[in-house]
């Protein structure tokens, strides 16, 4: 193998090591600009549309692929079956935010006025610069009196 060829090869090797820094550190300053505040917000607006039965204004949350899946008539039935709970609330709380760039999953625990907490996760996408619903996954609930951490909203 020549000299050149080797200078090429390590030339190589060192152009990749110095685009990976790169791409680390702009990851780093997103992750730093990213306010929990604003995925709480997306949540909690789609949580007070459906405790005003307002579906359009909760399908306004949702991101382009869920979008694609399920119509406004579909999604209010899906609301309306599988998230009544979640309206009825007296309060919600916020988890760790677990975020990866341009996803992110919340979680969300939901207190019920007799006490139980519903646990949901809520997987949200970054969409031309804001945060949209993904995906939520409503976990077993929990009985009265159980002891969770969290941020409040």
């Amino acid at each position: 193998m020549s000299k050149f060829s080797k200078l090429l090869i390590l030339g190589f090797f060192v152009a990749v090591c110095v685009v990976a820094a790169v791409v680390q550190q702009y990851q780093l300053r997103q992750q730093a600009t990213l306010r929990p505040t604003e995925l709480f917000a997306v949540v909690q607006k789609q949580i007070n549309a459906f405790r005003d039965d307002d579906y359009i204004a909760a399908y306004r949350q949702v991101s382009n692929d869920f979008q694609e899946k399920f119509n406004i008539e579909a999604f209010a039935d899906l609301a309306r079956s599988d998230y009544p709970l979640l309206g009825r609330a007296e309060r919600v709380e916020f988890g760790a935010i677990q975020w990866d760039g341009e996803r992110a999953v919340v979680p969300a625990y939901f207190f019920l006025p007799q006490g139980e907490v519903v646990p949901c996760l809520f997987n949200l996408v970054r969409e031309e610069s804001t945060w949209k619903i993904d995906s939520v996954r409503v976990q077993k609930r929990w009985p009265a009196g159980r002891r969770i951490g969290g941020m409040r909203a």
